[in-house]
């Protein structure tokens, strides 16, 4: 029988329907089908804790919850597109959370050993880490709630173990777990959100950068670099204005924020950095024209029309062979505007304003004192 690389026609498992696998064959990503693995997981735990012969009415509700939970983070998966993401681990770490309260005490004790190990080793803040693990990082709630589920004598003391816990103590351990847990969880998502921004903020700074190319390629011609500057306007002028928003857009690429923020509101972010640093990237490259042109705090010239006679030299003067070397030169200089538009304007209005106080004291007469004069001293007589 000759071997095949397509599926039997028999019908699937109901597990391999559920957990992804058709879906590979439409293309979906091996990802998504960790995700699906992810779900199926917590509905195994899920359906190992149904069997427990102790059930409270309490710990039905909890189960209800966290077979809602699991439905509503397949839907989730099922979405062909959309920002679902975010809302599957949020389920997800619900479902973490609540599976905890109602765990056979069996497996419970596993888990409270990972609980502990990745809070020791995700949950970076000096204060939270002491609250929950104590100054020596043995004595707080949640290392002592792990050694009374692990039946762990106390450090220091003789007994050959922890006495059982009974229905309130062991209620109590769960909450404990489940609320650092919770703790682990949110430096996770922080985590997640920070870079899931970051990407996202990379990619669209490359459509947007890939646009102000393609704009600036339709308004460059041979005959604009040559005629520079004479025809600086409006043509010029939009160019510089280009070459300062790229400059401030590939800071976006290169840079990674750890937003302060990291949920809620995010269009703010992508406001700022799309659209405000884009636009003070462009103004600061026309400022920084502007000075050239006046011949302020910058000038590039060519060889041949230096200014070695100007009553007013600039601070910094760029010497070049021709006018194509001006304009790709001030080009470059615009593009390290945009590039620190913030810290560069702020200086640059400063080196200006004094510059303009010391040109004007140049400039304006000395002032003369208001009321009559006085008359000159007369020389002593003679005999």
């Amino acid at each position: 029988m000759a071997a095949t690389d397509t599926l039997p026609d028999s019908p699937l498992p109901e597990l391999l329907k559920r957990v992804g696998f058709r879906r590979r064959r439409l293309g979906f990503g091996s990802a998504t089908q960790l995700l699906w693995t992810r779900v199926e997981s917590n509905a195994s735990l899920l359906a190992l804790c149904r069997i427990r012969e102790d059930l409270t009415a309490e710990d039905g509700a909890i189960l209800e919850q966290c077979q809602e939970k699991l439905d509503a983070a397949r839907w989730c998966l099922d979405k062909p597109a959309g920002r679902w993401s975010f809302s599957f681990w949020e389920l997800i770490h619900e479902v973490d959370g609540l599976l905890l309260l109602v765990m056979p005490p069996s497996m419970l004790v596993p888990r409270a050993l990972e609980i502990q190990q990745q809070f020791e080793r995700r949950v970076t803040d000096a204060a939270r880490a002491q609250l929950w693990l104590g100054a020596d990082r043995v004595s707080g709630p949640l290392p002592r709630c792990v050694r009374r589920l692990a039946h762990v004598d106390e450090p220091g003391s003789g007994a050959a173990a922890a006495p059982s816990l009974d229905a309130e103590q062991a209620r109590y351990c769960r909450s404990v777990l489940r609320g650092a847990l919770d703790s682990v969880n949110q430096q996770v998502d922080k985590t997640f959100w920070q870079l899931s921004i970051n990407v996202s903020l990379q990619v669209f700074s490359t459509l947007l950068l890939l646009a102000v190319f393609a704009a600036s390629f339709v308004i460059l011609s041979p005959a604009l670099i040559q005629a520079w500057p004479r025809d600086l306007v409006p043509l010029g002028l939009l160019l510089v204005g280009f070459a300062g928003a790229s400059g401030a857009i590939v800071s976006n690429m290169l840079s990674k924020e750890r937003f302060v923020v990291a949920t809620g509101a995010t269009g703010r972010f992508f406001a700022y950095h799309l659209l405000v640093k884009p636009v003070l990237g462009a103004f600061a490259a026309l400022m920084l024209l502007f000075l050239e042109q006046s011949r302020m705090l910058l000038s590039v010239d060519t060889r041949a029309g230096g200014l070695s006679g100007d009553a007013s030299p600039a601070i910094l003067h760029i010497v070049v062979s021709d006018n194509q070397a001006v304009f790709f030169t001030l080009m470059a200089l615009a593009v390290v505007a945009g590039w620190s538009a913030d810290k560069l304007l702020s200086s640059i209005m400063d080196k200006v304003l004094g510059r303009l106080l010391g040109q004007s004291e140049k400039v304006l007469p000395p002032s003369k004192p208001v009321g009559p004069a006085t008359p000159p001293p007369q020389a002593p007589a003679t005999r």
